[in-house]
């Protein structure tokens, strides 16, 4: 078939303008999530991708050079467990294979000294005692308590619409657990550690894992997030193959319920008559028509950029988008190619073969500083660290060349303005963050690394410019942006004041990461308002939880 009648199929079968019962901007895993419900509902769907393939922050890519491959963004997966999606659409049938170490985290210390996080809690306990009998038995309490909240309370409410916090306290306290876990919320991430537990290395180590996804570790009214994280933190899970194959799963789901993906298709702008959505256009000058148009990307985006500030009802979501924040970091990622996978200079030699290392860090205030300096758009060399995973220990698939080696990266949070501009600065960056690895790690000199690649927080956006500032939760988590305020009250459940419009992405509860909880709940309001048959259930922990608390 020549390129003039492959042209010609493509726009008698895509023509200037289509019909649809409802748009999905976005081909990331929420729109994607969202896509997949509705058009096994029987919905008439199109997703509409402004990258040449789906996916968003689950790439997994050639970063290096050919042959190896990263996955870019996405790479720990924290709800496999609770995700509904999983079972509702028996994604293993598509060949996803999740594996949870247990060895999740380590922090390895400039003594050489350790600590470790595991999925059993036994484990984690034991590497505690090295440095307090105290700390380690208190953890293993605690963490049994933790695991309970998560389980039966943060876990399932992950998937239902946000309560307003007067009916949230009010749901709670049906509970003792309930109302453990308020008093809990009224506390910062710090003062929780603090109280505790003793041994402050061992406050380093949960410190960043409760709150290196963005939490700030003093501000208090989010203690809940504690428990979600941590637990979290003991239980990701990797992708074999690489993070892609979840979009590719997600995909196939769509297709063969009838829906349509469209990449390389920039939205430009959402149609509007009479307060009600009536559709999209594309850049390159298509029109999608239908009553139904759900967005993933972030209330900037989607309300000024998309439908202009003249054209909203009220001054309400103007106000709210302006005023919207971004993340309070970003994270700058040096990916390497080395001869031979990290292996670090310390008293566990378990620590080499940890899901994530952290390294860079010997007290929690070093932690705190080094966030405090990111903040306001500086790094400190001496206070820099990061966490770090050699992906082809888990995955060798992302190795191709038959010259063999180790895909590795180390993540450090960094600001997305810096002095002299991330051109400048990239350089110099990722010698300071490599010093660091190095001196944990000492085998990764420079003879032994092949390729060596940095991404910016500005990378972050060029390649994803719906992440904004680099931001990979398309907002920051503050008190006043979660929950029923994410994006804010009018849009928190996905419907919006504007007929027809929803979210689902990462600006609406819970936030970023890829829980599979936005889309999800996205796709139950639209399916509500469109008469749409629910194929789907509640999980078993979903249902537990209606039970005991209700809805």
């Amino acid at each position: 078939m020549t390129m003039e009648q492959l042209t010609g199929k493509w726009f008698d079968e895509f023509p200037q303008e289509t019909n649809w019962d409802a748009i999905v901007i976005g081909g990331g895993p929420n729109g994607l999530m969202t896509a997949a419900y509705l058009a096994k509902a029987g919905a008439k769907v199109v997703v509409l991708e402004r990258r040449y393939e789906v996916g968003g922050g689950l790439a997994t890519e050639e970063i290096l050079f050919p042959g190896y491959y990263s996955n870019i963004h996405a790479i720990y997966h924290l709800m496999t467990d609770y995700m509904p999606a999983i079972q509702d659409f028996n994604l293993d049938r598509h060949a996803l294979t999740f594996v949870k170490p247990n060895l999740q985290m380590s922090m390895v210390f400039s003594d050489g000294s350790t600590l470790m996080l595991t999925k059993m809690i036994e484990d984690t306990v034991d590497s505690i005692h090295k440095f307090s009998h105290k700390d380690a038995v208190n953890f293993g309490k605690q963490m049994r308590v933790w695991q309970r909240m998560m389980d039966e309370i943060v876990g399932p409410y992950t998937y239902f619409p946000p309560m307003p916090s007067l009916d949230l306290v009010v749901t709670m306290q049906k509970t003792e657990l309930g109302r453990e876990l308020l008093e809990l919320n009224e506390m910062s991430a710090l003062d929780i550690m603090k109280e505790h537990f003793e041994n402050d290395k061992l406050r380093a180590l949960l410190l960043y894992a409760t709150c290196m996804w963005g939490l700030h570790p003093d501000e208090t009214g989010l203690g809940l997030f504690v428990p979600l994280l941590l637990t979290r933190a003991m239980d990701k899970a990797y992708l074999v193959g690489g993070s892609h194959k979840l979009a590719g799963a997600l995909s196939r789901e769509i297709h063969q319920a009838g829906g349509i993906i469209v990449e390389a298709a920039e939205v430009c702008k959402i149609n509007m008559q009479n307060g009600n959505v009536t559709g999209v256009e594309l850049r390159e000058g298509r029109k999608l028509n239908a009553k139904v148009v759900i967005s993933s990307l972030d209330p900037k985006t989607t309300f000024l950029d998309f439908i202009g500030a003249k054209n909203l009802p009220g001054t309400f979501l103007k106000e709210s988008a302006e005023g919207w924040k971004a993340d309070k970091w970003s994270y700058h990622t040096l990916h390497i190619v080395s001869k031979e996978m990290p292996k670090y200079k310390c008293d566990d030699p378990w620590a080499s073969e940890s899901f994530m290392t952290v390294v860079g860090f010997d007290s929690s205030q070093q932690v705190m500083d080094h966030w405090k300096n990111v903040v306001a758009g500086k790094l400190d060399y001496k206070l820099i660290g990061g966490h770090a995973t050699c992906e082809s220990f888990w995955d060798p698939h992302l190795v191709h060349s038959p010259y063999g080696g180790y895909v590795s990266f180390i993540q450090m949070h960094a600001p997305y303005g810096i002095e002299g501009g991330w051109t400048k600065k990239a350089p110099e960056v990722n010698a300071a963050i490599m010093d660091k690895w190095v001196k944990a790690a000492p085998n990764l000199k420079k003879e032994n690394i092949i390729m060596a690649v940095g991404e910016s927080p500005e990378d972050i956006e060029i390649r994803l410019p719906n992440m904004r500032r680099g931001g990979i939760k398309h907002g920051d988590y503050n008190i006043m942006q979660l929950a029923y305020n994410r994006p804010n009250i009018e849009c928190s459940t996905g419907r919006t004041p504007i007929g027809g419009l929803y979210l689902c992405g990462a600006s609406t509860h819970p936030g970023g990461m890829v829980t599979g909880a936005n889309g999800y709940n996205a796709a139950n309001r639209v399916a509500e308002d469109m008469g749409l048959k629910k194929w789907w259930k509640p999980t078993k922990l979903m249902q537990k939880y209606m039970d005991t608390y209700g809805t």
